[in-house]
């Protein structure tokens, strides 16, 4: 059953797994340009710049902001059902996962992280509409605050988490009883939890009912 919204989820404890999902929400930018803020719009195919009506902080010209509203409007909607009703939500993803910085307030984040995947390249985002995978870096420490209502294991590295579950150990054994694949399964569980391959940039976040056990792997 497909569900359009967190409040179309039938009444009950959930139990909600997100991977890669929030980098692909809409997100908003803006740009400091001569001592105001200008939001970026797209208009006929190509980026523009509009005069924006926001409250952010003063930072250097040229200065990138982004957030993310929905991506927050919809974790605080989870950890609010999940702190009346039960459940765990555990959302993996790639970002950052400390304040946004530059004295721009939580719910940015300094930097032009919208990035375009076509055919396993980078592309350019408005070329291909529909056809292309668009993404942003998650805001984790914006993501926390948003979901205040529940119980907040993490943000954590990728790697340290999968580690903690055992990865390593698991990938040993799976390697022995399937040698012909053994460097395949060993090259791609340190993919997973190196900071060379994904283990730093994507983080881990989890969120349960209060006064519930710490979940294993966030101890």
């Amino acid at each position: 059953q497909w569900c359009g919204s967190v409040a179309e989820v039938p009444p009950g404890p959930a139990i909600v797994i997100a991977n890669e999902f929030l980098d692909a929400l809409p997100i908003r930018q803006f740009i400091r340009r001569g001592g105001g803020w200008m939001e970026r719009w797209v208009d006929d195919g190509r980026f523009v710049e509009l005069p924006a009506q926001v409250a952010l902080a003063d930072a250097p010209d040229g200065t990138v902001a982004q957030t993310a509203e929905p991506a927050r409007s919809l974790v605080a909607q989870l950890a609010q059902r999940l702190s009346q009703q039960g459940g765990t939500a555990l959302f993996l993803d790639y970002g950052p996962a400390g304040d946004g910085g530059h004295g721009v307030p939580a719910e940015a984040r300094i930097g032009d992280t919208l990035q375009a995947l076509r055919h396993h390249a980078a592309a350019d985002p408005l070329a291909a509409p529909g056809q292309a995978d668009l993404t942003a870096h998650v805001d984790f420490a914006a993501l926390a605050r948003a979901a205040g209502a529940a119980a907040v294991h993490g943000p954590l590295p990728m790697g340290l988490f999968l580690q903690r579950l055992g990865l390593v150990s698991r990938a040993a054994m799976l390697a022995r009883s399937a040698p012909a694949q053994a460097g395949l399964i060993l090259s791609g569980a340190q993919r997973l939890i190196t900071a060379e391959g994904m283990g730093s940039l994507f983080k881990v976040l989890c969120l349960g009912q209060p006064g519930h056990p710490v979940p294993a792997g966030f101890e």
